[in-house]
């Protein structure tokens, strides 16, 4: 069986190589319901529980900076998508296409950026003093970019918003009528409809910030932006796995090139 929305059908089939990809690989089925919709609804149900019914404890334990819930999961998935991706570096696939691998290691250097900037790079854990001269560019005081200037927090997230929106779910909800991408390297990196429930959450949330912002301030929900960033850091966690699964099966069927053309592979 191979990766398509409809087997038997040209029009849905993956371009070659990427018909060597199993459905399974391709993208996850009912048997990985667990974390694909079990998971983000099982982070999400106890957070606005407790929001709503133990504020105080929400406030002391869910949304405190460095080892809050909400901030520690921040870290954690984004340190676990960095990890998976530049192990993905070593499969041969990835080494034998240079786009492929540029790719990937952005993939893993901006999950690393994330993860680094969530723990201001360590000083969260090892609490050391901020040097006077970046304190005084820093507007928390902190060993991070993300409070210095716009461009390395406010356009990141303009960017991550986008690519979450358009690419995970405008483009993927669009594909079921009109079949995937001609051209492999772009149909590979096409997120799954399947992780979804993530992705939706964490707009739900940017919404009701948005909303928050210019009508209701912090009572609808207190700075529901945390809630925001541990959903879109679980999609690209979620994502990585997927795009893991495709290029492991790629790997393991022989193929030795995966570039913007279709083409033949290796057996």
């Amino acid at each position: 069986m191979v990766a398509s929305s409809t087997i038997g059908s040209s029009e849905w089939a993956q371009p070659r190589p990427l018909d060597a990809i199993p459905a399974a690989a391709w993208a996850p089925g009912r048997a990985d319901a667990w974390w694909t919709l079990a998971l983000p609804l099982a982070i999400l149900i106890p957070v606005v529980a407790i929001h709503y019914l133990a504020h105080e404890f929400y406030l002391a334990h869910v949304l405190p900076e460095g080892f809050g819930f909400l901030e520690l999961t921040q870290f954690i998935l984004a340190a676990a998508a960095s990890l998976l991706c530049f192990l993905a570096l070593r499969f041969e696939v990835v080494k034998a296409s240079r786009l492929l691998w540029l790719m990937v290691l952005l993939f893993a250097l901006a999950a690393l950026y994330i993860a680094g900037e969530e723990h201001s790079w360590g000083q969260h854990f090892f609490n050391w003093n901020t040097p006077a001269y970046w304190s005084e560019i820093n507007r928390q005081q902190e060993t991070n970019l993300h409070n210095t200037s716009a461009w390395f927090n406010q356009r990141p997230k303009l960017v991550f918003d986008a690519a979450m929106f358009v690419g995970g779910l405008v483009i993927p909800f669009i594909q079921l009528w009109t079949g995937p991408f001609r051209q492999p390297l772009l149909a590979l990196f096409t997120p799954s409809l399947a992780i979804a429930p993530a992705a939706i959450i964490a707009l739900v949330f940017k919404g009701v910030d948005d909303l928050g912002k210019g009508v209701l301030d912090d009572r609808l929900f207190t700075r529901p932006s945390e809630v925001v960033e541990t959903f879109q850091y679980l999609y690209m966690f979620f994502y990585v796995i997927v795009l893991r699964r495709r290029l492991a099966a790629l790997d393991q069927a022989g193929v030795k090139h995966v570039g913007l053309q279709s083409q033949g592979r290796a057996s």
